[in-house]
């Protein structure tokens, strides 16, 4: 029997099942899913720009989002500082990183919700204090880049400016909702001081609906084992994956078209609006001043070794 001949048989012994419709229902159905999941899963970061030799610190690299960015950032050239709370899963990370590259990597440990723990760091409200610490820094460089990682979460979220902890009504997903909204106000303003007197620019990133990451941990769909093992398709079709999450964070740092670019809001590599009372100037200067007025005391810090 020739090749012809096997390919003809072959063709034979499919034929019934090709004269089903059930093959073309399930082609249909593939097709569909695998759209979605395209759509879904976002942009990719659209340059291949190296940073070689820039120092990159970046919280919350040992796991999800954090991680992925690291990780792409290192493979690019930079000098990959990962300021984490888990030591040890953050030195797997920087061990990566250098297999991959000629980068290097190094570890920082780092509680950011202990405002003493920020400073430490810096040495040898976290997000907050950390940037203003690291100005000086930043200032020196050709081009700094402030990149703070919202959500879209910050769009249901106002603050209240006389109890900016929620210690009168506090709800897990409420201080999530308010924190991202405080990163995007505080993007906003920032740029409005540093744009006139140095290189900084500042921006935010919503990485869209991100799985793998912590944050549905107190959410309902993960209350059960039962409930995980149910929601778990959905959320590999309707949810990103870290690399997909990362794309955006990865394109403000890397690309060169955004060099004049600070006090935006990017999405799925793309300039977006953030919500109303994310632009609500009052908003942003009074809670500004009043972040300021609370890190104080942790301000005395007057260099960093983060260079060194």
């Amino acid at each position: 029997m020739n090749q012809y001949q096997n390919v003809e048989k072959i063709f034979e012994d499919f034929r019934p099942y090709l004269d089903s419709y059930w093959v073309y229902v399930v082609g249909i159905i593939l097709g569909i899913l695998t759209a979605i999941r395209s759509y879904m899963g976002g942009s990719e970061c659209p340059s291949n720009q190296r940073i070689d030799g820039k120092i990159v610190l970046i919280t919350g690299a040992s796991s999800g989002i954090g991680k992925e960015t690291a990780i792409e950032l290192g493979r690019r050239g930079g000098r990959i500082i990962l300021a984490v709370k888990n030591t040890v899963s953050g030195n797997k990370v920087a061990e990566k990183i250098r297999s991959i590259s000629n980068g290097k990597a190094e570890v920082k440990c780092v509680d950011l919700s202990s405002l003493k723990s920020v400073q430490n760091l810096v040495k040898n409200l976290g997000h907050f204090l950390l940037t203003q610490l690291l100005l000086p820094k930043l200032k020196k460089s050709d081009q700094g880049r402030i990149i703070n990682l919202s959500a879209r979460a910050h769009m249901l979220s106002s603050i209240n400016l006389d109890d900016l902890n929620q210690e009168q009504k506090f709800t897990a997903r409420g201080a999530f909702a308010q924190s991202k909204l405080a990163l995007v106000l505080m993007t906003i303003y920032m740029s409005s001081l540093l744009k006139d007197n140095t290189k900084i620019t500042i921006n935010a990133v919503d990485p869209g609906l991100v799985r793998g990451t912590g944050n549905t941990r107190r959410s309902p769909i993960s209350s059960t084992y039962l409930m995980k093992t149910i929601m778990q398709p959905w959320m590999w079709l309707l949810l990103k994956n870290p690399v997909e999450g990362a794309q955006t964070s990865i394109y403000l740092a890397v690309s060169p078209d955004l060099v004049n670019q600070t006090g935006k809001y990017f999405s799925d590599c793309e300039l977006k609006t953030p919500s109303e009372n994310a632009e609500n100037d009052y908003l942003s200067k009074e809670l500004y001043e009043k972040s300021m007025a609370l890190i104080q005391p942790y301000m005395s810090l007057k260099n960093s070794n983060l260079s060194s």
